[in-house]
């Protein structure tokens, strides 16, 4: 299977990603779903600057991101996919891509968001995503990085 990792970073490509998480995967490949990234040239840019050499990035809004998630799942290849939110995990499950787990590294606090673990905060709607992704048979587990020990959502769902 091709899926190495779904992840939910709000940082999306940044320096655990680049020297940590890409090494450890053996991906060279980056899949990012997410509508705002998706829609804004200038993020785009950026994004696609960051990725090291060699690693292929492709940024595509949840439509187009279903499809091809489902279509590089079956291939061979390692690849690696980023997602800002467990809303948009959720959505890709609805979609019929299959991942057995999702692993969250970052979502930012703010307003309105509780914090979970370590870097970790979750409003309202991405605590009920993380849930029914559970319920659907994906395991959601908290690691900002990969020598990090899992905590599992549900220990922290309370």
């Amino acid at each position: 299977m091709g899926l190495r990792l779904v992840r939910v970073d709000d940082r999306l490509i940044h320096g655990q990603v680049v020297a940590i998480w890409l090494k450890a995967l053996g991906a060279h490949r980056i899949v990012i779903v997410d509508d705002r990234t998706a829609h804004d040239d200038f993020l785009r840019e950026v994004i696609e600057l960051a990725a090291p050499a060699g690693t292929a990035v492709e940024i595509h809004d949840l439509a187009t991101g279903a499809e091809r998630v489902r279509d590089l799942a079956a291939q061979p290849e390692p690849i690696f996919v980023l997602l800002r939110s467990p809303i948009t995990a959720l959505r890709l499950r609805e979609a019929g891509v299959e991942f057995p787990l999702l692993n969250v590294g970052g979502i930012g606090a703010g307003p309105d968001r509780k914090k979970l673990y370590r870097n970790i905060s979750a409003s309202a709607d991405e605590l009920d995503a993380m849930r029914k992704l559970e319920a659907m048979g994906t395991q959601v587990e908290f690691r900002i990085v990969e020598n990090d020990r899992p905590v599992s959502f549900a220990s922290v769902d309370k």
